[in-house]
């Protein structure tokens, strides 16, 4: 099969993710790479794309053997779901993925910042500046509703409802949620839009409410990283901060505020309970810790 027929079977391919499973450009993407790098070793190894096996998965795994097990994963997710387009498609009659297993994963348990930690970096920008102002904004807003940074550079006004203080997020698969803004967010939101942003876009010509630093354009995902290391240096903080740690330090703080967990996977807009119940062991740790300290009858407390 040629070039031009793998790339007619991708096209569809990105057809099928993004109008049958509304998935973003970004996951779109690497759902692609993945499968067309499959496709270059089947053109390669057998002068053919369709139909292929699963020894031809296998055999292509055996090469890729130096593949962390989290790479495999992604890569075997983005060929199943290649397959669902073919079988569905009628290019293929059979799932060469079915009986292909999935590697064992290690689930890191995420760093979490303490209250503490995270009080001093709410506290660390300067609201004098346009900058310091809306990294305030954007850091009240982060943590108070676990947003993706992502999601949360993608904000627009429309996004605020200002007056019952809350936030219409659309995130992973086009999917909308509501969350609730704290009070001290929408009080910095409100702040930075009504005065140095203002200043900054006074006819009000970009929809998206957190500005760059240069001209009118969104604020972006990776700027908004840099702006974190640049508090984490200013405050002596060497541990690896992003701004998905502040994701998690909402959803464990959440809790160990005694919150359940089915309410925070739907603030986190998570589509399964398992991705979130890896908060739990954190929030449990934690338990542990204090419980160790503070109880008499504790081994660690315990006098021989």
């Amino acid at each position: 099969m040629s070039i031009d027929e793998s790339e007619r079977i991708l096209v569809g391919f990105s057809d099928f993710l993004l109008l049958e499973k509304g998935m973003s450009d970004s996951t779109i993407k690497s759902y692609l790479s993945d499968v067309r790098l499959f496709f270059t070793y089947l053109t390669q190894t057998n002068s053919r794309i369709l139909p292929f096996t699963a020894g031809d998965i296998e055999n292509f795994l055996k090469i890729k053997e130096n593949w962390e097990p989290s790479s495999v994963a992604r890569f075997l997710v983005s060929l199943r779901c290649a397959c669902v387009y073919l079988k569905t498609d009628h290019q293929i009659e059979v799932d060469p993925c079915a009986h292909i297993e999935n590697p064992k994963l290690i689930r890191h348990i995420p760093t979490v910042l303490s209250e503490a930690s995270v009080e001093a970096f709410l506290n660390a920008p300067d609201p004098g500046s346009h900058t310091g102002l809306r990294d305030k904004a954007m850091l009240e807003t982060l943590y108070a509703t676990g947003l993706r940074v992502s999601e949360l550079v993608s904000l627009k006004f429309d996004n605020v409802n200002f007056s019952d203080g809350f936030i219409i997020v659309r995130g992973k698969g086009d999917k909308e949620r509501l969350v609730p803004l704290a009070e001290s967010a929408l009080y910095w939101i409100d702040t930075y839009v009504s005065t140095l942003r203002k200043t900054k876009d006074p006819k009000g010509s970009c929809p998206y409410i957190f500005l760059s630093g240069k001209g009118l354009a969104p604020m972006t995902r990776n700027a908004f990283w840099y702006r974190i290391k640049s508090y984490c240096s200013e405050l002596g903080i060497t541990s690896n901060v992003s701004p998905h740690t502040f994701r998690h330090a909402f959803a464990t703080h959440l809790l160990n505020h005694d919150a359940d967990l089915r309410s925070v996977q739907m603030l986190l807009g998570h589509s399964s309970l398992l991705t979130t119940q890896i908060y739990t062991h954190v929030a449990t740790a934690r338990l542990h810790q204090v419980y160790d300290k503070a109880h008499p009858r504790s081994k660690k407390n315990t006098v021989e």
